[in-house]
């Protein structure tokens, strides 16, 4: 229940608002200190941000700052909304108390909110200096969408969360930016290449050079009880570790070349000896081998992380030109 939650979370704030999908981007933008009126991160010639406001918090009060651009209360408010009416649709308002480690979802949500609309203001600002923007058709007709959106919300639910036709208009505007420029940096064509695949169940011991020879040991001891277990191999994993193996698709242009290898001579419904990577130990029992289906989806599997890994790379390079703020008052919620 608890991972699931999380995980849910962390895919909704990667979602654009009316459902239009967004790059999923690790962000650490919102890790601040205590000290000082107000939260920042530090980064040097960096566009200054604009201030935000502490204490009781006002409509139009400043809340986030991301270089010169400003984030009211509203407008973050709106955003907590559209979290908390997709899961509130489906589970009670009691979640926001469930503990998730540390920190409540309640806490968990606030963080991935202000992760999102760094996120979404950033590549704003990319978009503006790359000519990305939209045109007067475009502008139109998401201005019709979000017209069509806030139809849907009663009066009473716009009033009590702050949602205006400006800021649902603002929303749905940056949101189709952040859409573009997400296209157009990672539009570049990669070569299609010719790829084999195997669906394989992974058995997974962690190692490095302070523990490798002991991790050793453990793989060929388990691999030696797996030869002799008289279950499935799921149900050894999870005897062994606690939880079931991982279902991946290994193919030909995996940077673990081993583990790869090993996968694509295997036999279907049979299992693998121990095979040694950098990151450690793997033992794998393959549920499917190479086919023309199969290659496809590890080919569409490695371009989405091609794309990723080309967005990651940017939006890095974009982030370190704008300087952050956010208000404590919203971290204190």
């Amino acid at each position: 229940m608890k991972n699931k939650l999380n995980r849910g979370f962390r895919r909704i704030c990667r979602k654009i608002v009316c459902g239009i999908a967004v790059a999923a981007v690790a962000l650490g933008t919102a890790a601040c200190s205590d000290e000082g009126e107000n939260k920042e991160i530090e980064v040097p010639k960096a566009e200054k941000a604009a201030s935000v406001a502490n204490g009781d918090l006002k409509s139009d009060s400043t809340v986030i700052g991301v270089g010169d651009a400003a984030v009211s209360y509203d407008e973050y408010r709106v955003y907590s909304w559209f979290l908390k009416n997709q899961y509130e649709g489906v589970l009670s308002s009691e979640v926001w108390d469930y503990k998730l480690g540390d920190a409540t979802v309640g806490q968990v949500a606030i963080e991935d909110i202000l992760r999102l609309i760094i996120q979404i203001k950033v590549m704003n600002k990319a978009g503006a200096e790359q000519g990305v923007g939209l045109g007067i058709d475009e502008k139109e007709d998401i201005d019709h969408k979000a017209d069509q959106y806030l139809a849907t919300i009663p009066s009473e639910t716009q009033q009590a969360n702050g949602i205006t036709r400006d800021i649902m208009y603002r929303i749905f505007e940056e949101n189709e930016v952040a859409r573009k420029v997400y296209d157009v940096t990672t539009s570049a064509a990669i070569e299609r290449k010719e790829v084999q695949a195997a669906k394989v169940l992974l058995l997974y011991l962690e190692a490095d050079d302070t523990n490798r020879e002991q991790v050793r040991n453990q793989a060929n001891a388990l691999s030696a009880e797996l030869g002799k277990y008289t279950g499935n191999f799921t149900s050894f994993v999870k005897d062994k570790t606690g939880k079931a193996p991982k279902e991946v698709i290994l193919g030909s242009l995996d940077s673990r070349t081993g583990l790869a290898s090993t996968a694509l001579s295997m036999k279907r419904y049979t299992t693998s000896g121990v095979v040694e990577e950098k990151d450690g130990f793997y033992i794998m029992y393959c549920l499917k081998t190479s086919t023309r289906r199969l290659n496809n989806t590890y080919w569409e599997q490695y371009i989405s992380e091609e794309q990723n890994r080309v967005f990651q790379t940017a939006y890095e390079n974009w982030a370190e030109k704008y300087e952050v703020k956010v208000s404590k008052s919203l971290l204190a919620k």
